[in-house]
C-alpha cells in the first residue's frame, strides 16, 4: 500500500498557518515500523525566529509520565522490586489519610491527591522536601473512588523509583528505558540548549523558557521529576511509540514482559470518570484527545506543551505528535480541538 498521508500534511500545516502552534513534528506508523514523518514551521518566534529542524528537541511535558516514570516503575515491577499493592507507608512517613494509597493508585490517578499544587510557593519548604509537601495536601476524595489526573502523584512515584534504584530518575530512565531502546536524544536537562523549541514567556524571569522544563514544579525540583522534564526528538518518540504499538517489544525482543504490558494498557478504572491504565490514558467511550477514529481501548498520553502519543488498539497505528503550542503563551488553547482533528485525519490516511 502506498501511504502518502497527504491530508495529514495539510492539517498539520493548517495548524501552523492558523496559529495553533508555531511548529510541529509528527511520526506515524504501526507495529511494523514508521511509515511517515514530517516537521514544519518554527521552533521559536521570539526572541528571534528559528526554523524547525528534523532533529529539534521538544519539551514533551507530561509525556514524561509514560516515557520515563511509568516505564521505570514497570521495569521495577517486572524485576519484583516493586508491587502494585505496595502502600506509600513502605517509602514515606505517611499521614493517616494516605495510608491506603498504593502504587496502583498513583499509576491509575485514583489516589485522591489534587491535580496540581504550586509547590514552589509553599513557605519554609524546599525541593528536597517535595515529597513531604505533597503528602501534606488533603485528599479530594476517598482513595480509589474516582480519577483525578495528578501530577503530584507522579512526582511521588518518581521519588519512589529513585529510592528503589538508588539513583536519580534521569539516570534510571536513561539506563532502563532510553539506552535499551536506542533513544539517543532523550533525557532530562539537555546540556546543549541550541536547537530546542522555545516554550512560554516567563514574566517573573523576563525571558522565554528554552532548554529548561516548562512545568514550574519540575523546574523547582531541578528539572528531573516524575511528572515532567523529558526532552526528546520526533525520531526518538517514534521509536518509543513503536515499542508501545508492539505491546512492549523492540527490534523483535521483549522490552517489557508482554503480560505486564497488556496489564498496563488495560482500563483499570471502569465506571469512574476517565479510563486509566498503569500510567496510560485508555480511551473508554468518552471524548478523547485521540479523536473519534481510534477505537475504545486505544492508549496513550498527552503533554501540556502540545505533545502526545496515541496507539490504536486494533490496527496498532501509532501517532507521535510534538508541537510548541505554549509559545509564546499557554493561553493559546486551540490545540485541544485541533489535536483530535489531526488524529482523525491521520487515522483516515492510514486506513
Amino acid at each position: 500500500m502506498d501511504w502518502t498521508f497527504a491530508k495529514t500534511i495539510e492539517i498539520i500545516n493548517w495548524g501552523r498557518t492558523h496559529g495553533v502552534y508555531p511548529g510541529a513534528a509528527l511520526s506515524t506508523g504501526d507495529a511494523g515500523g514508521e511509515l511517515f514523518r514530517m516537521h514544519c514551521g518554527y521552533s521559536s518566534f521570539y526572541p528571534r525566529p528559528e526554523e524547525m529542524r528534523a532533529d529539534t528537541l521538544f519539551d514533551v511535558a507530561s509525556l514524561t509520565k509514560i516515557m520515563s516514570t511509568a516505564m521505570v516503575a514497570l521495569k521495577f515491577i517486572e524485576e519484583k522490586r516493586l508491587n502494585l499493592s505496595d502502600p506509600l507507608d513502605y517509602f514515606f512517613d505517611t499521614p493517616a489519610d494516605k495510608k491506603g494509597v498504593t502504587i496502583w493508585h498513583l499509576m491509575t490517578h485514583t489516589s485522591g491527591l489534587p491535580a496540581h499544587v504550586d509547590l514552589w510557593r509553599i513557605p519554609f519548604s524546599g525541593p528536597e522536601r517535595v515529597s513531604d509537601d505533597i503528602l501534606k495536601q488533603p485528599l479530594l476524595y476517598d482513595t480509589g473512588k474516582d480519577v483525578t489526573y495528578s501530577c503530584l502523584g507522579f512526582i511521588l512515584l518518581g521519588k519512589i523509583c529513585e529510592k528503589l534504584g538508588g539513583a536519580g530518575l534521569g539516570h534510571l530512565a536513561d539506563d532502563m528505558v532510553f539506552k535499551p531502546l536506542g533513544m539517543k536524544n532523550t533525557g532530562y536537562n539537555p546540556i546543549n540548549t541550541k536547537n530546542i523549541v522555545s516554550t512560554e514567556y516567563s514574566f517573573e524571569e523576563g525571558r522565554y523558557i528554552c532548554g529548561e522544563v516548562h512545568d514550574e514544579n519540575a523546574r523547582y525540583i531541578g528539572g528531573v521529576s516524575g511528572n515532567a522534564g523529558i526532552f526528546s526528538t520526533i525520531g526518538d518518540c517514534a521509536v518509543f511509540a513503536q515499542m508501545l504499538a508492539s505491546k512492549g517489544s523492540h527490534d523483535g525482543k521483549e522490552f517489557i514482559n508482554r503480560d505486564l504490558f497488556l496489564e498496563s494498557i488495560k482500563n483499570h478504572t471502569i465506571g469512574l470518570s476517565e479510563g486509566r491504565g498503569l500510567g496510560f490514558v485508555v480511551k473508554a467511550g468518552l471524548p478523547s484527545s485521540s479523536g473519534n477514529v481510534f477505537p475504545d481501548g486505544s492508549y496513550g498520553h498527552t503533554g501540556f506543551t502540545g505533545t502526545s502519543i496515541w496507539i490504536d488498539i486494533e490496527t496498532t497505528q501509532y501517532l507521535a505528535l510534538l508541537t510548541n503550542r505554549v509559545h509564546p503563551t499557554r493561553e493559546n488553547e486551540a490545540m485541544i480541538r485541533h489535536r483530535k482533528e489531526i488524529h482523525d485525519v491521520c487515522a483516515t490516511d492510514y486506513r
